[in-house]
């Protein structure tokens, strides 16, 4: 069991709870363990520490964590004509039932120049970056690394601003998520888990998500799969 991801899955349906709550949770945990496990959470912005002892997810699911702002300034400074958003799989995972162990950072560039900002960051950075990799690429090296993984963005993507850095809303999500091959972990049952999940929790433009969808030559799965959630 990976713990981080199993107390991310326990936070979701919550909108805060305590370490007493989390040690009665998971008996498999010592109280340093967990102190721990909860440590590294907050660091990286999967938590937010509420007060003392207490704790919720983010108020927004698309919160950036250090290592994208840097990335998101080195990009605004070399490449300042360029369209592109950050985003991480940490936001999948409070509407998943199987939570897969992921760390990635999706990078969607405009397909003009994505190429050319892969071999710059390639240079410039330690983690393991691809460059839109295939499904037989994404199964055979992606999966299991801590990864950057440049995609391409489709023009008129819905995007939003959160602390100064370009992120996808849940919209966008909704479609990419739908046949793109960085997330075959959530097909079938897994993905009308996550839609039921998110429709309940959060507040959907359908307008916005059809638009987006038709331009990705999808409206018609995802269509069904937002009616099923309903």
């Amino acid at each position: 069991m990976n713990n981080s991801n199993e107390i991310i899955k326990f936070a979701a349906g919550k909108q805060s709870f305590s370490r007493k709550e989390l040690l009665k949770n998971f008996s498999n945990l010592s109280e340093k363990s967990l102190s721990q496990q909860l440590y590294r959470l907050v660091k990286s912005n999967r938590l937010e520490r509420k007060n003392q002892g207490v704790y919720s997810l983010p108020n927004s699911l698309f919160a950036v964590s250090k290592e994208i702002q840097e990335l998101n300034e080195i990009l605004k400074n070399k490449f300042p004509f360029a369209n592109f958003c950050f985003w991480s799989s940490n936001v999948l995972m409070p509407f998943m039932h199987h939570i897969p162990i992921l760390n990635f950072i999706y990078l969607d560039v405009e397909y003009d120049v994505a190429e050319t900002v892969f071999n710059f960051l390639k240079s410039k950075h330690q983690r393991t970056i691809f460059f839109r990799p295939s499904k037989d690429e994404y199964n055979r090296y992606v999966a299991g690394t801590d990864a950057i993984i440049i995609r391409g963005l489709v023009s008129e993507s819905p995007l939003q601003i959160i602390e100064n850095v370009p992120t996808p809303t849940l919209e966008k999500v909704l479609v990419d998520i739908v046949g793109d091959v960085e997330f075959d972990f959530l097909q079938g049952t897994e993905i009308t888990y996550f839609y039921r999940n998110v429709l309940d929790r959060n507040v959907i433009n359908k307008k916005k998500l059809i638009r987006y969808a038709t331009r990705r030559g999808r409206r018609e799965e995802v269509e069904q799969l937002y009616n099923n959630a309903l």
